[in-house]
């Protein structure tokens, strides 16, 4: 319960929970309508903390609303099985690429992972009794993003960000940025 707590301090209420019922693991994902902005929404895995994979983690989502919320749920389910059966942690700055898109609205095939920006700081982690779990917020990314991440390092990505001031992460159909 404190990690609902956690999350709906810090990111909203959660309005909705979407539960993959073909799943191999006690996950579900809660989604938080028009947060962090209008005509956006946040998703939340809950459960994931259970299985300590390097550490306890619960992954961050956030897309526009007009990308269907049940293939982006059953994706999100789907790759937090992959990492328990493979026993892969992921740390800020990786970044993981498929042979298949994330969604069939989007040709991103990649996910980049870093701290959970569009949200408050104390979102990052949550120190309970037993653990510590941490929040990162996956960024949906193309292939040749992912490569130049691989190739010229995350602090260059994320430096391109923020000096450009990109405000579009969200949009599964966005244009491929080059740095």
């Amino acid at each position: 319960m404190k990690i609902v707590e956690h999350i709906e301090n810090h990111i909203g209420e959660i309005t909705n929970a979407i539960n993959i019922t073909d799943k191999k693991y006690d996950i579900t994902i809660s989604l938080h309508e028009q947060t962090p902005f209008d005509g956006v929404r946040t998703y939340s895995t809950l459960g994931l903390n259970r299985y300590f994979i390097g550490y306890y983690f619960e992954f961050i989502f956030v897309c526009e609303n007009k990308f269907s919320k049940n293939e982006i749920a059953s994706f999100l389910t789907s790759f937090s099985e992959f990492l328990i059966e493979q026993n892969k942690g992921v740390k800020q700055g990786d970044v993981i690429s498929f042979d298949f898109t994330i969604t069939s609205e989007t040709k991103m095939n990649s996910l980049y992972f870093t701290l959970p920006f569009y949200f408050d700081e104390n979102l990052q982690q949550l120190d309970l009794d037993e653990r510590s779990v941490i929040f990162p917020l996956i960024v949906p990314v193309y292939y040749d993003e992912a490569q130049l991440i691989r190739e010229k390092g995350w602090n260059s990505f994320e430096e391109f960000l923020e000096e450009n001031e990109i405000d579009n992460l969200w949009d599964l159909n966005r244009e491929s940025y080059s740095w």
